[in-house]
């Protein structure tokens, strides 16, 4: 046993004038600092304490056992490791007399959660155990009796609930007085739920479609309910939702879920009443939205009884308060709980309040104290308190709060309401209790130098608790080399709350002791995050290893902090962004000028919101400062309201008041922007590093990629850390330590050191009448048709000679959806194509084949060969196959050589080509990454290992910046060349630096290779569906790596197509920013000049014949687009609401459209080759037929005569219709815009009628086959496709006319088409609905505002509701500044005025004129509209008690593509759509 040392004083450290210690360099290896990281991070920290019963001795003495659990990081194996040890105390009932260990510490393996009997002989374990092979992880109940198992229950065998939560917030495992009965906290069970299409053996009672009726079973799966969101509890608690209160019998092995909880809350944190005849709970209201709740002591919550017998349920307390951590009195005459203010700060300084069971009264024992005085209580400001914290007498309780800077225990009277520090005369640092039990004490003691030692002591009686006596039971020595102080100041006059008068705060200093020299220590400086949280003066890895490494580190408690008086946080709201960055730089400069440290090399280090105050700081005071790290930082309050767990912080630290049905406010978003570090961003130029947490839900990781970008675009150095599988406090061991390491190789890099110093590194059926088509039928029938992908023509024996009889072989490939198994099929057909003096004579050559593993496939010039690139399970490797007559002559594994990453197969970038000599193929692939060991102090120092890797070591996190939507997973492509003839791959190096290459092709001869550069600096924007991004075509010569820009610069320029000869290359332009789509330039550039010419201009206005030319509005030209004599070409673009194909003469720049007045509304090319066309077409009534015609000589193209290759028939009971609406109300832009409308052709009129307008903006509906729309006609609807001014295939001056006007003339276009299609159409007025996505949502939103009386129900995928709070969370921010009308540039940052109105253009602002019910369908993955939109607006719909429904698909984009993905869409929109429009009954969905 060791006595505890006696009290010392502090440091004088703080002192002005005090001698200083000879200081420490710092350390000039990251290897010295990761072995000094490992030894320090050894120190395991106590997480729990028991007592057990009292045992007497043969000789009358007295003792117990003490189960401590503590936890350690394991570096080595990347994880946290849990141990127990147990100790024996002696003692006499007023003292111990003698206490010691009890035997060896013991690892504990997969327990979730423990807890003794009353009696002490029984234990409760829940332990979680891996299920076998794909099973999914078990849990199971144990209880011990002794020294034997007497239970073992399988907890999800027995399937009457969910994960048990083995949390703080919610969870517990309580025994009955009776030891008889277990009560514990789980995951309320889930009904099963089933795809639409979900195949099932057909029943002989059975109805073959009963997709639309209630299940007879109610264990029977739901249909359509699988991606059906369900809120959660925020940060850490994100798979906590529906928690309910399960009671075990432990003799019978049986389970009970606990009804008579009300509804609106959600319960946890329970206990059994005094006579086991109830239980008692905390319940959170969950009404209308769950908010984050960890670390938020402000939600309101109330304490509730239920009764077991009746199942009557009580209110215990008030309900309109925020209270938690209930504790129930000895003698269970009392219970004791914490309770705070409903919102506000999310922590304060608490009331103790108690309830007497007996009398049912409540009184308050300590109130929150306003100021906190010198010798007094300070108030309380724990978390929650001991799990056993009431002394043996049920009068006196234990706690530990804060007291400005430390954290001491009290003892509290609750008659009377004194309280008495148990601490007072023990040493100064950080005390918390552990357990306190027949009034044996157990706690926790630790300092900034020393790690956590164990403390036990027994507690005097009434009125002699000073006397209290600490015996040390587990000590831990202190760390060498560090001196701390803890110093008080007090802001100059200029600077204080003149609300608040003549408040202070404090600071820690640690800093290094030892060292031969006295070169003056760098600073790094720590504010915390919260901002109402406190840094107590206990042991801290990080600062505690950094000023091993020889840095002083402040630790900063600026006004706002927990323990100095409610007073304090309340000065805070309405002052964030200036009372606490003046602070803390007062703090700094107080420390610089008393202390001896080197004011040249002062950093910043902070996470969450003190990662706020070093952007702040940095931008604020760019002199001071000469490196910043920050964690998950604040970046942008305006534009974390929307994405964060908790927007109600957003407000309050404005000082604004939280109401959850509030709508965002323009001057509100003002003063967020102008209280944000973004408002600072022109004075930085502090090098940043910083760290992002992908899964936090608190500061979303879209916070620090909106700073990232801004410092990169104004060339301030900055590196990102990504880390997966984390959250906001990057709690995870490998990502804890290779935070630290990053940050100390930062800190040596920008810190300079002094000389000498070495730096770190750096057939169809119609329904019978009255009948209705289901939904899921609809979709099954008309999904079935296949679409051609690609298409190729291969000439055989003696087929490329020009007289007739010429044969050839087309090859096409075809996708289908596979709803059975929720998969695209792919497959491909064989035809045999002969040219006859009558045309074309065309028949199937094989049968079809489905495709497995294809990832990409390009025949040889010749068509004689093949490459296709495979992916072989179940390794995934990528195969680069080559096929010929014979078979297949080559096979190389691109995966095994490790010359690059993953080969890009889809997306703009994308390309195999061959060679014209066809000896080698071109394709780009990911720029291959080091294979890197993390910057982990968990890997031996020195240790073998790759000899190129030795480096690289601290890389593992680097983020690398993607392509935003569908293109995440691109960052740096390279071009890649396979030689066939030796299996060899290189990788080219002359590309330059700044762009990023794709769409290659080889140049004439095979000497170079021709590619698009798309500019990738300052950083990377979204790609796809994005014409404007600046990019250029190149030619890159492979003899000596000459690279040459072959267009304009200052351009977008892509899709380069060679012409056959060789001579000539054809290419799209369009302007650099502005609208993401337009109508583009046709360039040609002559190979042996180098002059180009625009073979057809941008169209601005459309002349003449509504068949006249509109423009080019096309993503790509044709891979083969060239006809064989080289002069014309050939491709596919929007004209008007029709997709049409054109020929263009490159020489006489004139244009003949093809397939003008067909009626197929869609045409697409797939091929031409030989003058051969393969192309589909397809109408809304009609699925894609594959067609084939042969070119005509120059000026005999038309009529051009297309033969059928597969023909398909049209739809029946489907009509559709161009719309023409006249605008006249805009003088001075396009007249007309048009819509296409679908109605069913059976059935009684009128018709309920389905609007849609398309998103984009910039996009268009042509008149194609979609299935969707196609089975909404087949239940009944008339759909409008709505193609509002601004579409494409109108002109660049109807694109342009919508820049500034976005949310008004969209919005008014599509009412106006609405009203003008009811008013002639057999339409019903009184059943209109809304289905829309994306920029279409958006409108569909207004149109709920603006006409709530006109739309009874409204589905929305991925809607864009609020403006201004997608700036920071799309990968297209610069679309939110050219929709309105606002200039953007990369180093843009969002001003007030920005802000004010893209807010006023926003439907999220008038959502309280909704009225309609509102379906919205949300892709957890997607880029460009982020989640966080739907998840706002959800929340504001149910608030304002509108009908509202979300669908969350984890693996969904911004399309939400995917062959059950769009299944259940569909399947769902069309249950929304019948059953609010008055053809199926209301149903009642899950929340």
């Amino acid at each position: 046993m060791e006595p505890l040392p006696p009290p010392r004083e502090l440091p004088v450290l703080l002192t002005p004038g005090t001698p200083t210690p000879p200081m420490a360099l710092v350390l000039p290896s990251a290897e010295e600092a990761a072995a000094l990281y490992q030894e320090l991070s050894q120190n395991p920290g106590i997480s729990t304490a028991c007592l057990g019963p009292d045992v007497t001795t043969q000789y009358g003495g007295k003792y117990c056992s003490l189960y401590t659990e503590w936890s350690q990081r394991d570096l080595v194996q990347a994880k946290s490791i849990k141990f127990c040890r147990q100790y024996l105390l002696f003692h006499d009932g007023a003292s111990i007399v003698y206490a010691g260990p009890g035997g060896a510490c013991c690892e504990i393996n997969n327990e979730l959660l423990s807890c003794e009997s009353p009696s002490g002989a029984l234990k409760a374990v829940l332990l979680k155990v891996a299920g076998k092979e794909k099973e999914k992880e078990k849990q199971f109940l144990e209880v011990w009796y002794q020294n034997r198992k007497v239970k073992s229950i399988d907890l999800t065998a027995l399937d009457k609930h969910g994960s048990v939560y083995d949390d703080d917030q919610f969870g517990c495992l309580v025994w009955s007085h009776s030891e008889t009965h277990l009560l514990y906290v789980a995951e309320k069970k889930r009904p099963k739920a089933e795809s639409f299409f979900q195949t099932k053996a057909p029943e002989l009672d059975g109805s073959a479609d009963e997709e639309l009726e209630c299940p007879k079973k109610t264990d029977a799966p739901i249909k359509g309910e699988q991606f059906v969101y369900y809120e959660n509890w925020g940060e850490t608690l994100s798979t906590r939702s529906v928690p309910v209160l399960c009671v075990l019998d432990i003799e019978g092995s049986s389970i009970s879920v606990l009804e008579g909880v009300p509804k609106h809350v959600s319960p946890g944190q329970a206990f059994w009443s005094p006579d086991d005849t109830g239980v008692v709970f905390v319940g959170w209201w969950h009404e209308p939205f769950r908010l984050g709740l960890r670390h938020c002591t402000n939600r309101r919550s109330a304490l509730f009884y239920v009764d077991l017998t009746g199942g009557k349920c009580e209110l215990l307390s008030e309900d309109t308060g925020a209270l938690w951590s209930p504790r129930l009195s000895r003698d269970c005459c009392h219970i004791a709980y914490l309770e705070n203010r409903v919102l506000g700060p999310h922590q304060q300084c608490s009331r103790l309040r108690m309830y007497n069971w007996r009398t049912k009264q409540t009184c308050t024992v300590l109130e929150a104290v306003p100021r906190q005085v010198w010798g007094a209580f300070p108030g309380i400001y724990c978390t929650a308190l001991p799990r056993l914290c009431w002394a043996a007498d049920s009068r006196r309780l234990v706690l530990d709060t804060s007291q400005r800077s430390q954290q001491d225990v009290f003892v509290v009277d609750t008659q009377t309401g004194s309280t008495t520090s148990l601490t007072a005369d023990a040493p100064q640092g950080s005390w918390s209790v552990l357990t306190i039990d027949r009034d044996l004490l157990v706690a926790q003691f630790s300092t900034p130098s020393c790690p956590a030692t164990l403390q036990v002591a027994v507690l005097p009686g009434m009125g002699q608790e000073t006397q209290i006596k600490w015996i040390c039971l587990q000590n831990a020595p202190p760390v060498p080399g560090i001196n701390w102080g803890i110093r008080t100041l007090k802001p100059p006059p200029d600077q204080e709350n003149p609300q608040y008068e003549g408040l202070d705060f404090d600071a820690i200093l640690l800093r290094p002791s030892e060292g031969p020299t006295v070169q003056k220590p760098p600073l790094v400086v720590m504010p915390h995050g919260g901002p109402h949280t406190v840094f107590s003066a206990g042991w801290m890895l990080y600062p505690a290893t950094l000023c091993r490494l020889g840095f002083a580190v402040l630790l900063v408690n600026y006004r706002g902090s927990l323990g100095f008086g409610q007073d304090s946080v309340n000065s805070l709201p309405g002052n964030v962004g200036a009372q606490d960055v003046r602070d803390v730089q007062f703090c700094v400069e107080q420390v610089l000028q008393e202390e001896q440290l080197d004011a040249s090399r002062v950093a910043l280090v902070g996470g969450s919101h003190g990662g706020f105050l070093s952007c702040h700081l940095i931008g604020q005071f760019p002199d001071a400062y000469r490196a910043c790290v920050v964690r998950n930082p604040v970046v942008n309050i305006a534009s974390l309201l929307t994405v964060t767990d908790i927007p109600d912080w957003c407000l309050t630290e404005m000082g604004v008041p939280y109401v959850p049905n509030n709508l965002p406010d323009s001057a509100h978003l003002t003063v967020m922007l102008q209280k944000s570090p973004m408002s600072y961003i022109n004075q930085v130029r502090t090098p940043v590093l910083l760290m992002l947490g992908e899964d936090d839900k608190r500061v979303p990781p879209v916070q620090g990629l909106e700073y990232y970008r801004a410092l990169k675009a104004r060339g301030v150095p900055t590196r990102l850390l990504w880390y997966p599988k984390n959250n906001h406090a990057l709690a995870g061991v490998e990502a804890e330590a290779d935070s630290f390491m990053n940050i100390v190789l930062w800190l040596l890099q920008h810190l300079p050191m002094a000389s000498g110093t070495q730096r770190g590194a750096g057939s169809w059926g119609q329904p019978a009448e009255g009948q209705r088509s289901s939904p899921g039928a609809c979709y099954r029938e008309l999904s079935r048709f296949p679409a051609v992908s690609c298409a190729a023509l291969e000439a055989t024996a003696g087929g490329q000679g020009q007289g007739q009889g010429q044969a050839f072989l087309l090859h096409t490939e075809c996708r289908q959806p596979d709803l059975p198994r929720r998969r695209l099929l792919r497959f491909s057909r064989h035809y045999s194509v002969q040219r006859t003096e009558r045309g074309l004579a065309i028949s199937r050559a094989a049968l079809s084949t489905e495709i497995h593993n294809r990832l990409l496939g390009q025949d040889s010039p010749s068509g004689q060969r093949r490459a296709v690139l495979v992916r072989r399970p179940p390794q995934g490797h990528e195969l680069l196959e080559v096929w010929d007559g014979s078979g297949r002559s080559h096979c190389v594994d691109l995966t095994a050589l490790g010359k690059h990453g993953a080969v890009y197969t889809e997306g703009p970038f994308a390309c195999l080509a061959w060679s014209h000599l066809e000896t080698q193929l071109l394709y780009v692939a990911e720029r291959k990454r080091p294979t890197l060991p993390a910057a982990c102090p968990g890997h031996v120092p020195g240790a073998a290992g790759p000899a190129e890797d030795e480096d690289e070591e601290g890389e593992q996190f680097v983020y690398h910046e993607g392509w935003g939507e569908k293109l995440s997973a691109c960052s740096a492509p390279v071009l890649c060349i396979l030689d066939i003839k030796s299996n060899s791959v290189s990788v080219l190096e002359s590309v330059p630096e700044h762009v990023s290459p794709g769409q290659a092709l080889w140049s004439p001869g095979d000497t170079g290779v021709v590619f698009v550069g798309w500019w990738h600096e300052p950083f990377r924007l979204g790609l796809s569906a994005c014409s404007n991004r600046r990019s250029g075509v190149f030619h890159l010569e492979l003899a000596d790596g000459h690279c040459e820009l072959l267009s304009a610069p200052n351009r977008a320029s892509f899709s380069p197509r060679l012409s056959p000869d060789g001579q000539r290359l054809l290419y799209l332009e369009g302007a650099v920013g502005g609208p993401h789509r337009q109508c583009l330039q046709l360039r040609l550039l002559t190979w042996q000049t180098r002059q180009t010419v625009t073979v057809l201009d941008v169209v601005q206005e459309p002349t003449g014949s509504e068949s006249s030319f509109t423009g080019i509005y096309t993503d790509a030209l044709p891979l083969q687009c060239w006809a064989a004599d080289s002069r014309r070409a050939l491709l596919c673009t929007p004209q008007r609401s029709r997709t049409d194909l054109l020929l263009v003469d490159t020489e006489a720049s004139t244009i003949t459209n093809l397939t003008a007045g067909s009626a197929e509304g869609c045409w697409e090319l797939l091929t031409i080759q030989w003058d051969l066309l393969v192309a589909t077409c397809s109408a809304p009534h009609r699925p894609p037929g594959l067609v084939m015609a042969e070119l005509p000589p120059l000026g005999q193209e038309l009529p051009l005569r297309w033969v059928p290759v597969e023909d398909t028939p049209p739809v029946p009971g489907i009509t559709w219709k161009t719309l023409t609406v006249q605008q006249n109300s805009a003088p001075h832009s396009p007249q007309t815009f048009e819509a296409l409308l679908l109605s069913p052709t059976g059935g009684t009129t009128p018709h309920p009628l389905v609007v849609c307008p398309h998103g984009g903006p910039h996009a268009v509906f042509d008149a194609r086959w979609r299935p969707s729309m196609a089975a909404l006609c087949q239940l009944g609807f008339a759909v409008l496709l709505v193609n509002y001014r601004g579409s494409l295939g109108f002109g660049q001056a109807s694109i342009e006319c919508l820049q500034s006007r976005v949310g008004e003339q969209d919005v008014a276009d599509t009412q106006l088409a609405v009203e003008q299609a009811l008013r002639y159409e057999p339409l019903d007025p009184h059943r209109v609905a809304l289905l829309a996505g994306s920029h279409g949502a958006f409108i569909a939103l207004h149109l709920l505002t603006r006409q709530p009386e006109r739309y009874r129900a409204c589905a929305l995928r991925n809607p864009v509701s609020n403006l201004p709070a997608l700036l920071g969370t799309s990968d297209i921010p610069d679309w939110r500044y050219a929709s309105l009308g606002l200039p953007y540039s990369f180093q843009r940052v969002p001003r007030a005025e920005d802000l004010v109105v893209m807010l006023q253009r926003s439907p999220i602002i008038q959502a309280a004129q909704v009225r309609a019910p509102v379906l919205l369908c949300v892709g957890a993955q997607d880029r460009r509209v982020s989640p966080t939109q739907a998840l706002e607006l959800y929340r504001v719909l149910r608030a304002c008690g509108v009908p509202t429904r979300l669908l969350w698909y984890p693996e969904g984009g911004h399309a939400l593509t995917g062959v059950e993905m769009e299944a259940d869409v569909f399947g769902n929109c069309a249950r929304w759509l019948l059953q609010h429009l008055g053809q199926l009954p209301v149903e009642q969905h899950s929340p």
